[in-house]
């Protein structure tokens, strides 16, 4: 498997300055969302141009580094629709750019949701058009659309991204997997349940993996931690993550750079990178 980062876990700064940090840091791929990593990048439509990307593309190049994933979060399931179709548009942009910025895959979650549960099947239907139109632009350019299931948020579940995999209908829809956004202090207990019910039910459809790890704090909330000095069972999840999908990126979220070689360490132990 490829150890990667997310980019933005080391600051803003120009391509080649960017693309120095991930690699002394010594990682071999990166998430990339666009203007939280990249100086002078305005989240706008319209903003990006062939020449842009090749600059970006070049300077992560020059240090062997792939961009695995182009991270695109936008509000896939607002309901103001305008605010919506304005951020899938958006979001279909960087699709169209994606290749030429080395990547073939633009994620997102999938809006915050806090609403009564009475509501969350409006909120899936407007989820759903998004995802629709995205995938859409994804078939014609060649890339895939990775969409990232948070409990707290509109797709909350395992068996909800399912369904939304079912009422799709194209390989051009993947999976985003960060287990521990699926987890809670509540459910750790059950987490081997939930890791189970993810790859039953979408495990060939995992396109790329967040990795993390957390402890629960004083006030019993989650507080992020080294890999490997939490709660997950990373082992458990990385055994069955080799078994269907070998050589699949695995992106450390939430970085610190001052630990990150102990992260690295201890995913290439988990994972059997080299």
């Amino acid at each position: 498997m490829r150890i990667g980062v997310r980019g933005h876990d080391y600051g803003c700064a120009s391509p080649e300055v960017m693309a120095k940090r991930i690699s002394e840091a010594g990682f071999c791929c990166f998430q990339l969302a666009l203007h939280k990593a990249i100086e002078g990048i305005k989240p706008v439509y319209g903003f990006l141009n062939p020449g842009l990307c090749y600059d970006i593309r070049s300077a992560f190049e020059r240090e062997n580094l792939e961009v695995a994933v182009l991270g695109c979060y936008i509000d896939p399931a607002c309901r103001d629709d305008d605010k919506r179709a304005y951020e899938v548009k958006r979001f279909r942009e960087q699709i169209a750019y994606a290749r030429q910025l080395g990547s073939y895959i633009v994620a997102t979650e999938t809006t915050g949701f806090s609403g009564d549960e009475s509501e969350r099947a409006l909120q899936f239907e407007r989820l759903t058009d998004s995802v629709l139109r995205m995938v859409e632009q994804a078939e014609r350019f060649g890339v895939f659309v990775g969409i990232e299931p948070v409990l707290k948020h509109t797709l909350n579940t395992p068996e909800s991204t399912r369904k939304l995999l079912d009422i799709v209908a194209c390989d051009n829809m993947q999976i985003v997997l960060d287990p521990i956004n699926l987890l809670s202090p509540e459910n750790i207990s059950r987490q081997h349940e939930i890791i189970d019910g993810c790859f039953e039910l979408f495990g060939d459809r995992i396109v790329a993996v967040h990795a993390k790890d957390v402890i629960i704090d004083k006030d019993g909330r989650f507080t992020p931690c080294v890999i490997g000095e939490g709660i997950f069972d990373h082992q458990y999840f990385y055994d069955k993550l080799k078994a269907v999908k070998p050589g699949i990126s695995v992106l450390r979220e939430e970085a610190n750079p001052l630990t990150a070689h102990k992260d690295i360490q201890a995913l290439k132990r988990f994972t059997g990178a080299d």
